[in-house]
């Protein structure tokens, strides 16, 4: 089914496609000028959305509200040197009034076009095959392909994310086949890629899907409850993690299992050290110049754990923002099994990837925002605060 684009949504849709593409080119092997185009790009997609904001046609208080938050972020924006916050704020209100649907219809499209584009570079030598090693002490072949990518875990992981997209499109109408095609194509990605937990978790969400759709609609409380408290389990045990690894013992095995993401965050962590608020600039964050466990020096600690991510980049206090996505993502799909488990499944992914802050999670934070204002999740809220007044 083909959705109408109105003529005020098209400069929100063209924002979301440059800004879209911008994010994907840095999960590209930088060849040299990609950087740049990618920087040019993300300016073009400001601008953009930011003349979008005068075609809204907002409410005095509501408008109020936009400016209020949107000045907030601004002034973190120039403290670090991170408009990351800025622009989702924009986005968020710009696409409060859309189709959900087209969005994600928009990102599955920029995925296959970015995947069919970077492997033909790779496949005429324009971009190269980085090959890569676990993050362990134990491994040491470099074994893992990129294809293109910077790293050998971007293609796989964007297998899983079309699958995502393909579920939350069609929701309860998927097709066994279609699924079934994107479990072969992460077994055959996974055999140059070498991924585990990639494929693990593309494989975890095929056979939910298969199974959860042979079941009728209606609300589940434990999946509905799960996606609810998944940012939180896992962000505290993500959290707990770099303590317990310090104890040895079942705790180092399981880290080894992970490939050391929770040794390498302790090093991230006793130099960042814990905000409610951080400030710090990007430059400041990225630059770590330490010496880790196999005596390999690290100009930088990659953090492939997003909600360590969020605390240590961000602070703590952020995370409760997620929280509140997740909340709305569950009060939105309360009924449909499939995408329940799905949003957990992504959750998941974060565990051991970093996607809360890129492009890939993206729709699902405008999914949550989508239809705010109005939607019954709001006034749910609203009823049920006003029942413990009456009953006080």
């Amino acid at each position: 089914m083909v959705t109408k684009i109105k003529k005020n949504e098209i400069l929100f849709y063209l924002s979301y496609i440059i800004l879209y593409i911008s994010l994907f080119i840095g999960d590209v092997y930088n060849i040299g000028g990609l950087d740049i185009l990618a920087r040019y790009l993300r300016i073009c997609s400001y601008i953009l959305i930011a003349i979008s904001c005068f075609n809204l046609r907002f409410v005095k208080k509501e408008f109020l509200q936009m400016m209020v938050i949107f000045m907030i972020t601004l002034l973190y924006a120039m403290k670090t040197g991170d408009l990351y916050w800025s622009i989702l704020i924009l986005l968020i209100y710009n696409s409060k009034k859309i189709n959900i649907e087209s969005v994600y219809r928009i990102s599955l499209r920029i995925i296959i076009i970015g995947i069919i584009s970077v492997l033909f570079l790779y496949l005429i030598g324009v971009l190269p095959d980085v090959l890569t090693s676990r993050d362990t002490l134990e491994q040491i072949d470099y074994n893992r392909h990129s294809l293109g990518f910077y790293h050998s875990n971007v293609f796989p992981l964007l297998i899983f994310y079309l699958e995502v997209y393909y579920i939350c499109i069609v929701k309860e109408r998927v097709r066994d086949s279609v699924i079934v095609l994107f479990m072969i194509f992460a077994v055959i990605v996974n055999v140059f890629c070498r991924s585990r937990n990639a494929i693990i978790i593309s494989l975890l969400l095929s056979v939910f899907v298969i199974l959860a759709k042979k079941k009728e609609n209606g609300e589940n409380k434990v999946l509905y409850h799960a996606t609810v408290l998944s940012i939180p389990v896992m962000s505290i045990f993500s959290f707990s993690m770099m303590f317990l690894l310090l104890r040895g013992g079942i705790w180092n095995t399981i880290d080894n299992f992970f490939s050391g993401r929770f040794r390498l965050a302790i090093f991230k962590m006793r130099r960042i050290g814990f905000h409610f608020i951080n400030v710090m600039s990007n430059e400041n964050f990225i630059n770590d110049n330490i010496t880790y466990a196999n005596g390999q020096d690290l100009s930088t600690v990659v953090l492939d754990n997003g909600y360590l991510y969020i605390i240590l980049r961000y602070g703590i206090l952020v995370l409760f923002f997620y929280f509140f996505i997740a909340y709305l993502l569950a009060k939105k799909n309360k009924r449909n099994i499939c995408i329940l488990g799905t949003i957990v499944m992504v959750f998941i992914a974060n565990f051991v990837d970093n996607d809360l802050v890129d492009y890939s999670f993206l729709p699902f934070i405008l999914w949550a925002f989508n239809d705010f204002g109005t939607n019954n999740v709001i006034k749910n809220v609203r009823v049920k605060f006003e029942k413990i007044k009456e009953d006080k």
